[in-house]
């Protein structure tokens, strides 16, 4: 991650969740029930590890002994960074650690806009509580498609999000609606024609950059590819 953010100027935004799946834990070996403490640990390793040098962190979970480390990300002091979450206790992680919460939906079977309303009231709560506003916590948009769902439905599906809640960045991922990279830079290209005023647009896909495109208020973001 400390590379990325190096060759993109600053322009990491690293989204982290502890995952769903007790059969994904399983395999690892890890416990399921003490994901929470683990992510907790993650992020204060990564603080060290960004900020500090030589960092060391003496964690129960994800020890870091003292060593060597010169490779600091360009953004300063670190690159900021998002929390999936669902749970108060999920969302009290994003308030102490994390810079913005990373809620899903996916088009059009999980939008669940009453839902995200409800979920940011406590998170704000609990931000005030460590001493931030509401406007310190940004709010990233996961944004999944259904196979076979059409752009514009993408589109709508994000302007209505907006118009309901606020929400101004939104990350689109078109894993389960494309399957090749190519098909995945047009998917880009028509999502942001449709959510982008015609004198915003400016087609720069072909050349397999991030793009951010915005429309009264909203930022949409272009996939990176190789």
């Amino acid at each position: 991650m400390t590379t990325i953010d190096l060759v993109s100027g600053g322009r990491l935004r690293p989204g982290f969740g502890t995952g769903w799946s007790p059969e994904e834990y399983q395999a690892a070996g890890l416990d399921f029930g003490r994901r929470g403490a683990r992510m907790d640990e993650l992020l204060d390793a990564l603080e060290a590890l960004w900020t500090e040098d030589p960092p060391q962190y003496k964690g129960v979970h994800l020890p870091a002994p003292l060593h060597h480390s010169p490779l600091k990300p360009a953004r300063k002091p670190r690159p900021p960074f998002c929390l999936g979450a669902l749970s108060e206790r999920g969302l009290a992680t994003v308030a102490r650690h994390g810079d913005g919460w990373l809620p899903l939906c996916v088009v059009p079977s999980f939008v669940g806009i009453d839902g995200l309303i409800a979920q940011r009231s406590p998170l704000d709560r609990l931000g005030c509580d460590v001493g931030l506003t509401p406007e310190e916590i940004d709010t990233v948009l996961r944004v999944h498609i259904d196979a076979g769902t059409g752009v514009t439905q993408v589109a709508d599906t994000i302007r209505l999000v907006h118009e309901r809640t606020g929400i101004d960045h939104c990350m689109v991922d078109p894993m389960y609606a494309v399957k090749t990279v190519d098909e995945t830079i047009d998917h880009a290209r028509i999502v942001l024609g449709l959510t982008s005023p015609r004198d915003d647009f400016a087609a720069r896909l072909p050349g397999r950059s991030v793009n951010l495109h915005r429309h009264e208020g909203v930022t949409f973001i272009a996939p990176m590819c190789a």
